[in-house]
């Protein structure tokens, strides 16, 4: 039986490794060699001998990576293999394996993870996808259109669905916008110059948005009162000229998870 366990990333009990050898002839498993090698850029140093991989690792720095090998015989004279790595894979996520090969039960396994302090890792779910839909406020003159209009097309070919105060709706500016608002996962704000006396500003709109990512962008010139949005972290730009905010966005978006969450279903972010 061949066996590799996915562990969780912590320190293994170097102090208990040289005891290792031991531990396995109780079980009746003849080791024939021993190697460790530890990585810590720029250099990667094997040992032959467990004792003094541990020693220098406890008298030291703990090593970024390692991999650790004994190679022997089992009772029923077949190989026995056992190793423990901590690398890095190819999607640049950090891992732990215990791999126990020619064993004929799990109990080995479990014997040499206690002995180690090893721990196996627990199934995690991701969380949920964010949804790609955005609500685009801002004015309704010419500057503000053009500037919406902009963003727009960008969020669009990032795969956004997007939604406006813009179109006709038999109800109020502030009801419609609100509205809307509720059913989009993340807000942009464009704030241009002009009146601020607005639905762009007021208290009961912007508490539709206390629970969703705010991102505002504001024209150099434009003001806003304070205590409503003059708090919040925003992205500047030159009018009409918006587009020289969407790195930012970009990096916003990142950090909402969004292209991490596609690059680990695709692979590439």
């Amino acid at each position: 039986m061949d066996v590799r366990r996915l562990c969780k990333i912590k320190e293994i009990n170097w102090g208990a490794l040289p005891e290792l050898k031991a531990r396995l002839e109780k079980d009746k498993i003849s080791i024939k060699s021993c190697s460790v090698s530890l990585e810590s850029f720029p250099d990667s140093i094997t040992y032959q001998d467990l004792s003094e991989a541990a020693n220098d690792v406890l008298s030291g720095e703990s090593p970024v990576y390692y991999n650790i090998s004994i190679n022997g015989k089992s009772s029923d004279n077949g190989l026995f293999r056992c190793s423990v790595v901590r690398l890095r894979n190819i999607h640049n996520q950090e891992c732990l394996f215990l791999t126990v090969d020619g064993i004929q039960e799990t109990d080995t396994v479990d014997s040499i993870m206690n002995f180690l302090g090893l721990e196996p890792a627990e199934y995690s779910v991701l969380p949920e996808k964010p949804t790609k839909t955005a609500f685009i406020a801002h004015r309704f003159d010419n500057v503000g259109i053009e500037c919406a209009d902009k963003l727009a097309r960008f969020m669009e070919l990032l795969g956004f669905k997007v939604v406006t105060g813009r179109a006709y709706s038999p109800k109020s500016v502030s009801s419609k916008v609100r509205e809307r608002i509720e059913n989009q996962a993340i807000v942009f704000a464009i704030i241009t110059p002009g009146d601020d006396n607005t639905w762009l500003t007021q208290e009961s709109i912007l508490s539709e948005v206390r629970n969703k990512p705010l991102i505002i962008l504001k024209e150099n010139d434009a003001v806003f009162k304070n205590g409503l949005l003059a708090d919040l972290e925003y992205i500047p730009f030159e009018s009409p000229k918006i587009e020289s905010g969407f790195i930012a966005i970009l990096e916003g978006l990142r950090e909402l998870g969004y292209f991490e969450y596609d690059w680990l279903t695709t692979g590439c972010r």
